[in-house]
């Protein structure tokens, strides 16, 4: 079973070492990644990658909007949404 504070952990180790190359700039649940521009298009299709392989989760299309992937903190809450529906 998915915890979103393990969800977050795996989150915020993807970002700084995938996105920010090592570089943490101290990016916490809260972080405003895309008003930031952490997250951008191209790395929202490794996002999405990183999603799928690491919590078996395939976000649908409708679900791709902004305010899903605001911070690390929505993306989490996204990833046991989509997850629980899944299963059923």
């Amino acid at each position: 079973m998915l915890h979103r504070d393990e969800i977050i952990k795996r989150l915020q180790i993807y970002v700084e070492q995938q996105v920010l190359d090592g570089r943490s700039h101290g990016v916490d649940e809260d972080t405003p990644l895309l008003e930031w521009g952490i997250i951008n298009s191209m790395e929202m299709v490794r996002l999405l990658a990183f999603l799928r392989e690491q919590f078996q989760v395939d976000i649908p299309p409708d679900k791709m909007v902004a305010a899903h992937f605001a911070n690390l903190a929505s993306i989490a809450d996204l990833v046991l949404k989509t997850a629980s529906e899944q299963r059923v």
